[in-house]
């Protein structure tokens, strides 16, 4: 799968807002504004709807793949928290 940048094509807009007739100000201090346009990717509407459906079918559901029985108990646990649920107090906790 492309990255949107990888299908940015120069031109393309998804949206075309004209000029606001609303006076606007900035107090954003001069050290944080762009000196140049931010380098977005540049896509027609359908294209970023195609893009962002296609990375939501990559993910996981329960309504499209097999999800085995336990999945949700079986976590990954860092050694960090092994080790603190090792020591001899903790124990106590939770056995309340």
């Amino acid at each position: 799968m492309k990255l949107v940048f990888e299908k940015s094509v120069a031109g393309r807009r998804a949206v075309r807002a004209g000029r606001s007739d609303v006076a606007t100000t900035i107090n954003i201090k001069k050290g944080f504004l762009r000196q140049k346009p931010a380098e977005l990717a540049e896509l027609s509407e359908l294209d970023v709807v195609r893009h962002f459906t296609q990375l939501s079918q990559r993910n996981f559901g329960v309504d499209t793949n097999f999800y085995p029985l336990g999945s949700c108990t079986m976590k990954y646990n860092p050694k960090v928290a092994e080790r603190i649920a090792s020591y001899p107090g903790s124990a106590a906790v939770a056995n309340g």
